[in-house]
Formats: structure tokens, C-alpha cells, sequence
């Protein structure tokens, strides 16, 4: 089937299937299963029809994100678990962002590290466009994947909790990092990542439920 041909060009438009034959059951629940992970889109009218979705890094992060999420709620993923494929994932990533950076890279680290001076606590602390430079400057684009991934999992976690307050710590370990992947220190870079991932992940064991803090509010 054409489904399954590997070049196969994004904005394809399938033949009218239910023309063709007596459309089955289960391929209109593959189709509907297609459509849930994004690999194709279905619309209505005069052009309408079943084409083949465009897929870029964000679409393939946010299908990551809606499956990491579902785990965490359905409590088939622990926060633990999480943190761990992190810490493997940001680790690394520094390590190599410290042997590859370019000033290009170092310009960008700088600019997110000044606009975050001006950010409040609950806006900066899920927000981890830092971490998405170090994968970036990394130069590996399946790492960089995992990061916009791995923020966005934490954009949707912060929404649903209080976090305490750890805005200077968090950032002055940024800074310590940026100096490190400055010195192009590969193992300082490493060692300094962990330690702010353990404080971050500190601070979510910490976090309150939003919807107790609403119940006991006034």
C-alpha cells in the first residue's frame, strides 16, 4: 500500500479509499489511528480528502510529549523515571555542547541567560530554553529533539503544580555551566549538569498539586 512506501511526500492525497471498495472497519480505524499520531490529516470540502501530514521537529516532540504525558498520568511513568532519561539525555548533551560549541552558540546561551534576569519564578523555572541551546550546541539534532520534548513534558507539569521558589540557584547554576561549556570543559560541563538536575528535580519533588493549593485558598 502506498501507506507503508517510506517516500512517500508530505501534502499526498490518498485515492478515495470508500470509492474504491467497501470501506472496512479496520482500515478506517487505521486511518483514525494515523490521524492520533499525526501522520495524516483529514479535511472536508471541494479539496478535501486524506493527505499525508508535514511533520517537522515540533509535531514529532509534541506527539512525545502527549505519550510521556499520558504515562505520568496514568502512573505508568514515575517523575522518577523521567529525571533519570533526563539526567542520560542533558548530560551527555553538555558534555558535547562543551567539545562543539561555536560563538554562535555561546551568543545564544548568554542572551537566554540575561532575559531570564527578568522573569518571575513561575514563568523561568519550567521555561528551559537554556537547555535547549546546550542541545543545540551539541550539534546533535536527535538530542535537541528529546529537549524540546522533555520542555514541553515540563511546561505541562508546571501547570498543574506550585513549585518552591529556586530562581537564583537555578540560576546561578546556569551560569556555572555556561562557563564550563565556555572553557569547552567537558567533564566540569557534565558534572555541573548534574548537580542542577538534581536541585531541579529536588524542587519538583516539592511541588504542590494546583488544585489543593485552590481548595485551601481563600
Amino acid at each position: 500500500m502506498i501507506i507503508c512506501q517510506t517516500n512517500t511526500p508530505a501534502n499526498y492525497a490518498f485515492p478515495c479509499i470508500a470509492d474504491s471498495f467497501v470501506l472496512h472497519r479496520t482500515v478506517r480505524e487505521a486511518l483514525k489511528v494515523l490521524e492520533a499520531l499525526n501522520v495524516l490529516e483529514s479535511s472536508t470540502g471541494p479539496t478535501g480528502g486524506t493527505f499525508v501530514k508535514s511533520l517537522d521537529d515540533i509535531g514529532v516532540a509534541e506527539y512525545l510529549t502527549d505519550s510521556i504525558t499520558l504515562l505520568l498520568d496514568t502512573d505508568e511513568l514515575t517523575l522518577e523515571e523521567l529525571w533519570s532519561a533526563r539526567e542520560a539525555i542533558e548530560i551527555l548533551s553538555v558534555g558535547m555542547a562543551a567539545a562543539r560549541r561555536t560563538e554562535q552558540d555561546l551568543a545564544t546561551m548568554r542572551r537566554i541567560i540575561e532575559s531570564d534576569e527578568d522573569k518571575d519564578f513561575e514563568a523561568y523555572f519550567p521555561d528551559i530554553t537554556f537547555h535547549r541551546a546546550i542541545a543545540s550546541a551539541s550539534k546533535n539534532r536527535l538530542l535537541s529533539l528529546f529537549m524540546l520534548s522533555i520542555r514541553m513534558t515540563i511546561s505541562t507539569l508546571a501547570e498543574r503544580y506550585v513549585l518552591p521558589e529556586a530562581k537564583q540557584v537555578s540560576q546561578d547554576q546556569h551560569r556555572l555551566i555556561y562557563e564550563a561549556i565556555l572553557d569547552q570543559d567537558e567533564a566540569l560541563a557534565r558534572m555541573r549538569m548534574k548537580e542542577h538536575l538534581q536541585m531541579a528535580y529536588a524542587v519538583y519533588q516539592q511541588a504542590v498539586p494546583r488544585t489543593m493549593v485552590d481548595r485551601i485558598t481563600p
